[in-house]
C-alpha cells in the first residue's frame, strides 16, 4: 500500500478501553471540588499514567488533551488561574483542542483518522478520499472547537456556568452532525465514482 494512503498512527484510544479517556477528566472535576491548584496537574498525572501503561504513540487530539492540562498547571500554580477571568480560563481548552486540530491537519495526519480507521474497512482506508474526508471533518472540528473558544472567552460579565455548558453542547453537537453528515455524504459520493 502506497505509504501517503496509510497514514494511521498507532491509537492509544485502540489499546484502552473506551471509558480510560475519560478518567482524567473525572480526576481533573473531582480535585477540583477541593483543589483548583492541584485539579490539572492531578489529571495530567491520571492521563500519563493511563497512557505510559501502553506505550503506543500519542493521537493528536489526545496530546492536545495532556497540552491543556500542562497549561492549565502552569496557569493555576504561577497564580494567573486567580488574575484570569475565570471565561478565558474556560475558554483555554477548546482553544488548545482547536490548534492541535489544526496542527494535525498541517502535519497531514488529521486527528480524526485515529478514530474514523477504526470503522472503516480497509478498502476505504486506503482511498485517498478517505483522507480527505478526514482532513475536511478535522477541519470542520477545528471551526467548532474554535467557535466555543471564542464564544466562551467572550461571555460578558455575569455569566453563569450554564452558558458556557450550553455553548459547548450546541456547538459540539452541531459539529458531530455535521461530521457525521459530511462523512457520509462523502462515502455515498465515493461509492457512486467508483460504480
Amino acid at each position: 500500500m502506497n505509504s501517503f494512503f496509510n497514514r494511521s498512527t498507532p491509537s492509544l484510544a485502540l489499546a484502552l478501553p473506551w471509558w480510560a479517556g475519560v478518567l482524567p477528566w473525572v480526576a481533573f472535576g473531582v480535585t477540583q471540588e477541593w483543589s483548583v491548584l492541584w485539579a490539572a496537574p492531578m489529571a495530567l498525572t491520571v492521563f500519563v499514567l493511563l497512557y505510559w501503561r501502553v506505550r503506543l504513540a500519542l493521537p493528536p487530539l489526545d496530546a492536545g488533551i495532556a497540552l491543556y492540562f500542562l497549561l492549565y498547571s502552569i496557569i493555576a500554580f504561577t497564580g494567573l488561574a486567580q488574575k484570569m477571568p475565570p471565561q478565558l480560563l474556560l475558554a483555554l481548552c477548546p482553544a488548545v483542542l482547536a490548534m492541535t486540530a489544526i496542527l494535525s491537519v498541517i502535519l497531514g495526519r488529521p486527528f480524526t483518522l485515529a478514530y474514523a480507521q477504526r470503522y472503516a474497512p480497509e478498502h476505504i482506508r486506503e482511498r485517498h478520499s478517505f483522507f480527505q474526508a478526514n482532513q475536511i471533518i478535522t477541519l470542520l472540528w477545528v471551526v467548532g472547537f474554535a467557535t466555543v473558544a471564542v464564544a466562551i472567552g467572550t461571555l460578558p460579565a455575569g455569566w453563569q456556568p450554564a452558558h458556557a455548558a450550553i455553548i459547548f453542547i450546541t456547538v459540539m453537537g452541531a459539529t458531530v452532525a455535521a461530521s457525521i453528515i459530511i462523512g457520509r455524504w462523502l462515502h455515498v459520493r465515493e461509492s457512486r465514482v467508483a460504480t
